[in-house]
């Protein structure tokens, strides 16, 4: 129909008014028989929301709950590993009360060890009090730290008491080997009596000698209440919250309170929870109830076994039954809105569109044609060239682009095979592709961004970048192929490699510098040893003090500058040969290292995890060797110990080398690894600056890794990551 076309106005206001009544009538119809449904099963949706909006809330506080006990928890593993304990069972146990290992007196250790624990109960307002026991004179405190009145206070030594008859260290003394645990939710005590503190659940940490026999424990005292309001949960309206233990105790949040009230069971005139009691004896899993005039759900707080907890938690989540009342007739009402709207915006609408429906038909037929159009345009001027074929593999259509790659016009190119556009490697396997790809009516991509060579029209090659995918059109199978000329990314990879070989011959002759240089620099650097020696001997009788002293420098920095003419040679032979593949045990690997180390007076090594298979000698033995020295050359006390462990994987050997040195700050962890750098003035200690440097170069070529952790006061590890290469050789293609 044509813009200028006419309607006879009758027949235009029959066909308006039949189809706005079939419309009215439809949605009438749908309306009703939906509002039947609903009116069947609002409530029983409204009961599963409430019930699914009060499990969430409920399994959402329980989370939270276990996570503040798995906090306590950490914290106690975490204080039980400080040094401050271990320092203090030392100095108890030796006669002059110094500790042996550290040379600190009981009393800083006591003091350093107040001092953690005061930061710990300052980050965690529940705590009450921590304290240290030692087992020995009946379970004496030795430090412990209060919360009184807001504030936090030690102990004096002359108010510390003895705990062995209190019932929460019953378990570890009953069973010393016991795991940490928490004891029963009671008022706190001292002396041996109520002290009108707050209900207090305590977690005892065992604490062990370094031979693993348990000599005491930590005690954690929380304020029990004021663990649980830590969760806060934002209750709703006509709803509460609840927290509920096996014994009977909870914690009641109430929607309009400022703070949740607590109840424990010994109090006087305590009244269990009727909702608790309605759903009987189920801590132990979760519950729904509809009970009278209330929906209650409990949600069982998930405790890990190794929490050790004497008593089972649930959260209970409850609220009034006119709730889901509300919530159905909110419901209906709105169905009913919905409805009248429904049926008057039907009406309005398919009037105005039925008197439109002729036009409408029209202007569709023209936005068909200016789509074609468009589509025209654009498959024209695509930069990609786009092939259309047949099932039989014959071109049917080419865009510009793809005339232009091929140098076919359409003319020439349609109705002929597509292997034209192909040389004969990639026609060959042509046809299987396609016959792969006859399978079902739906599209099928048989090619995504595949790299071959078009043949252009002059016979050369084109490198090009093609995505084929199948479609039915009528029952009639077609492919369409995206193509993309890729000659300027082939000259780039070109590019790219030649950059690439460029580098790796500036890296080799880097290294070659380095190892003639610091090879020829040792001709010149004997002749002022010797010369040097020579003048010493020879004006012995006339030399001064201070000439003297020139002399014996002019030797050091000559032995200085040979050791760093012998590092610089090593690191420059790395990589340039192989390295004997020879495999020893991890024995003899521990006795071939020990033989080579020069352990001081008064330090110790130990070995760990070497009663295993076979290891590669070299080049490990040398990285190996160079991080244990350096761990003695750069200790700070005449007594320490390096400890070297060994783990396997299936794809590499893990090494950790540990001492109680001095400690390497953050800011310095990458720079140690480069050459000529020292943390330390050479003059205070002799060294070349190169170890960590031929450490890190040898890891590399061998493909593994090397890390260093310090926090810097104390204590240096270094981890190293040894990959399971052929007998240890240096991987391929990394030998000069």
């Amino acid at each position: 129909m044509s813009p200028n076309a006419t309607v006879d106005p009758g027949s235009a206001r029959a066909l308006t008014h039949r189809i706005t009544l079939i419309a009215v009538g439809v949605v009438l119809v749908v309306s009703l028989l939906y509002g039947s449904y609903h009116v069947l099963a609002a409530r029983s949706a409204a009961l599963r929301a409430t019930e699914t909006d009060l499990q969430q809330r409920a399994s959402f506080y329980a989370g939270q709950i276990s996570s503040g006990f798995k906090e306590i928890q950490d914290q106690g593993a975490t204080l039980a590993r400080h040094p401050p304990v271990a320092g203090i069972v030392r100095s108890m146990a030796d006669p002059r009360g110094m500790d042996p290992a550290d040379g600190s007196s009981l009393s800083q250790w006591k003091d350093r060890l107040a001092v953690i624990i005061t930061n710990k109960m300052e980050v965690h307002p529940h705590f009450t009090q921590i304290r240290l026991l030692l087992a020995e004179n009946n379970w004496r405190e030795v430090v412990r730290v209060d919360r009184r009145g807001g504030q936090l206070l030690r102990v004096t030594e002359a108010e510390l008491q003895t705990k062995g008859t209190e019932p929460y260290l019953d378990r570890i003394q009953a069973i010393p080997e016991t795991e940490p645990y928490f004891s029963r939710i009671t008022y706190n005590r001292e002396h041996g009596r109520r002290d009108g503190g707050p209900v207090t659940i305590r977690y005892v940490q065992p604490v062990h000698d370094v031979a693993g026999a348990m000599v005491g424990a930590l005690v954690f005292n929380a304020d029990y209440a004021e663990l649980l309001k830590a969760v806060r949960p934002g209750v709703l309206k006509n709803q509460s919250v609840a927290v509920v233990n096996s014994e009977g105790d909870y914690l009641l949040f109430q929607h309009g309170e400022s703070s949740a009230r607590f109840y424990h069971h010994t109090d006087p005139g305590f009244r269990p929870l009727p909702q608790a009691e309605a759903l009987g004896s189920r801590l132990g899993k979760n519950s729904f109830a509809d009970l009278d005039d209330e929906l209650v759900y409990l949600s069982t707080v998930p405790m890990d076994p190794s929490q050790q907890v004497p008593a089972q938690f649930g959260v209970l989540t409850f609220g009034a039954r006119e709730m889901l009342e509300s919530n159905v007739t909110s419901v209906l009402l709105r169905h009913l809105l919905i409805t009248l709207v429904l049926v008057g915006f039907a009406a309005g609408v398919t009037h105005v569109l039925a008197s439109e429906v002729g036009f409408k038909f029209e202007a569709l037929h023209r936005a068909v044609d200016q789509s074609h159009k468009r589509l025209g345009w654009t498959l024209r001027n695509m930069a990609d060239g786009l092939v259309t074929i047949s099932s039989d593999g014959i071109v049917e259509e080419l865009n510009p682009a793809a005339e232009e790659m091929f140098g076919y016009s359409l003319t020439e190119a349609a109705g002929q095979p597509l292997t034209r556009l192909m040389f004969s490697e990639d026609a060959i396997g042509h046809q299987s592709h396609v016959s792969k790809s006859r399978v079902g009516p739906n599209r099928t991509a048989m090619a995504l961004n595949r790299e071959i060579y078009g043949r252009h029209k002059s016979g050369t090659r084109v490198p090009i970048e093609i995505s084929v995918s199948r479609a039915e059109l009528d029952g009639e199978v077609k492919f369409i192929g995206m193509v993309r000329d890729i000659t300027e990314r082939h000259e780039a990879q070109a590019r790219m490699s030649d950059l690439v070989a460029q580098l790796r011959r500036s890296n080799e002759e880097l290294d070659q510098f380095a190892y003639v240089a610091s090879h020829d620099l040792k001709a010149p650097l004997r002749v002022i040893q010797n010369a040097s020696q020579w003048l010493a001997e020879d004006l012995e009788p006339h030399l001064t003090d201070d000439t003297r002293e020139s002399l014996d420098l002019l030797k050091s920095r000559a032995t200085r500058m040979e050791h760093l003419l012998n590092d610089l040679l090593e690191h420059s032979r790395i990589g340039r040969k192989d390295q004997v593949g020879e495999e020893v045990t991890g024995a003899d690997f521990i006795q071939n290292l020990v033989g080579l180390l020069n352990v001081p007076k008064g330090m110790k090594f130990e070995a760990e995890g070497f009663d295993t298979g076979r290891l590669p000698q070299m080049p490990l033995q040398v990285v190996i060797l160079n991080l244990v020295s350096n761990a003695y050359k750069h200790h700070d006390r005449e007594a320490g110990t390096v400890r070297l462990t060994l783990t396997e994987t299936a794809d590499a050997w893990l090494f950790t080398v540990n001492d109680d040195g001095p400690g390497i700050p953050p800011e310095f962890h990458e720079r140690v690894f480069q050459i000529f750098q020292t943390l330390r003035p050479r003059d205070e200690l002799e060294g070349s600056g190169m170890g960590l440097a031929i450490v890190r170069k040898h890891v590399d070529l061998a493909g593994g890794e090397i890390s260093l952790h310090s926090d810097g006061p104390r204590g240096t590890t270094f981890r190293l990551k040894w990959p399971r290469t052929s007998a240890g050789s240096q991987p391929k293609g990394l030998v000069a």
